[in-house]
């Protein structure tokens, strides 16, 4: 069973450990509560551990997180905050001081992913002023609670609405009326839910079957060259020892095929934290045997799935001519690693039953479609030219035409415009794939 460490004001880890209890027959709960947010960082350091998943009360602990060098999004999670919750802060406070509130001044962490700043904005439709703190996870609560003072010493304010437990105590401390937004039921329920699933999910990876077929290309050619006494022996001994040692670090099981070719099962968690491991194996077997070296792996619920797709991966390499990694997935999903963490992903399965059709009037597959696409993506780029698609594709820039003339026919790219390489010769045509 898992375990999920709680971090955040104690009150706050105390709210969320309770409605945590509805998920304890998967997962188990246990609570780590900071008098100030800076500490989230020293209770990381001193419990990862003991600990496999993180969730924080709020985005405040959730950032300061990302500073340690146990930080994994995977692995880590935060309550949200709606724009709702400000508005039901209002009434609160209202409710407390026995009149309703008018001029409020409001602080907030500025997170680009969340999308309720426009709804605390709204609340000057319903008070008369609303003065606004936009901090980030390195403002100092002394600036804060500044802001804060200020506009109460001004007699601007009859209220302060804050999302950092530690401004409320202050505040209340000088008497001035104060409300803590917090998660509500809902969105603390809602986040458990979610982040159960992103946990059971996890555990699928870590623990689905995974295949990597390593080759060794122009192995008779090897042979042949070693065809006297003892060499090919040698070889094959430094070769096995190197495999074996990447086999070590990702806990598979090895299996020496004829030619060149090794097979190791392991699992998909232990296989993806090591990519560059495998990288690393591929560059000093390719040192070793003076020859190209290619590898498959394949991830699916059974053995002889994930060595069928790891199969299916190698004949993708070798089709290609290059020198790498692929991944294939039981989903269809293909992915093209290159060292260095670059990486393209797209599927081998058509489901657009409008694009198969038009798809077979051509010569183009739909995976040679969907890597366009992705690569499109990847790039982040509207318009491309011949020469830029078969750079990406590592073809022929001919080649690259004929593809793209045959896509502009059944109207899955268009013509959209030239592009003037130098002062002389003709400007290069530029297409964009079809909406």
């Amino acid at each position: 069973m898992y375990k999920v460490g709680i971090v955040g004001p104690a009150r706050s880890v105390g709210i969320i450990s309770h409605y945590a209890k509805e998920f304890e027959s998967n997962l188990s709960f246990v609570g780590y509560s900071y008098n100030t947010v800076s500490e989230t960082t020293d209770i990381l350091e001193k419990h990862h551990s003991n600990v496999d998943f993180w969730l924080f009360s709020g985005y405040i602990p959730y950032k300061i997180a990302q500073k340690s060098k146990h930080f994994s999004k995977d692995r880590m999670e935060y309550i949200f905050i709606t724009g709702d919750m400000f508005y039901r802060g209002a009434l609160e406070i209202s409710h407390e001081i026995g009149k309703l509130v008018k001029n409020v001044s409001i602080d907030v962490l500025d997170v680009p992913e969340e999308s309720f700043f426009d709804e605390i904005v709204d609340l000057d439709k319903i008070l008369n002023h609303v003065y606004i703190k936009r901090f980030t996870a390195n403002t100092s609560i002394a600036e804060i609670i500044e802001h804060h003072v200020v506009y109460w010493n001004e007699q601007k304010i009859d209220s302060v609405i804050t999302v950092y437990p530690t401004v409320e105590e202050k505040l209340k401390e000088m008497g001035i009326p104060v409300c803590l937004v917090s998660p509500h039921t809902q969105a603390i329920y809602h986040t458990l839910q979610l982040f159960s699933e992103k946990i059971q999910t996890f555990y699928y990876k870590e623990t689905q079957t995974t295949a990597l077929v390593v080759q060794i290309k122009n192995f008779d050619f090897i042979k042949m060259a070693n065809q006297n006494g003892y060499g090919i022996h040698f070889l094959q001994l430094n070769m096995k020892k190197i495999i074996l040692q990447i086999c070590e670090k990702i806990d598979g099981y090895l299996i020496e095929e004829s030619n060149g070719r090794f097979v190791i099962f392991s699992s998909r968690g232990i296989v993806e934290r090591n990519i560059n491991a495998i990288f690393e194996m591929i560059d000093r077997l390719s040192v070793e045997t003076e020859q190209p070296v290619v590898v498959g792996i394949g991830h699916a619920s059974t053995v002889y799935y994930a060595e069928n797709y790891a199969h299916h991966a190698i004949q993708h390499l070798m089709e290609k001519g290059t020198q790498g990694m692929v991944v294939m997935r039981e989903d269809g999903v293909i992915t093209e690693i290159a060292q260095g963490s670059s990486q393209i992903s797209y599927t081998s399965r058509v489901q657009d039953k409008a694009l198969i059709e038009r798809l077979n009037e051509t010569s183009i597959s739909g995976k040679m479609f969907g890597k366009i696409e992705a690569i499109m993506n990847e790039l982040k780029v509207e318009a491309f030219s011949a020469k830029m698609l078969a750079k990406e594709l590592n073809m022929t820039e001919r080649n690259a035409q004929r593809i793209i003339s045959e896509l502009a026919k059944v109207e899955l790219i268009e013509y959209c415009g030239e592009e003037s390489r130098n002062s002389r010769g003709r400007p290069a045509k530029l297409y964009k794939l079809r909406e």
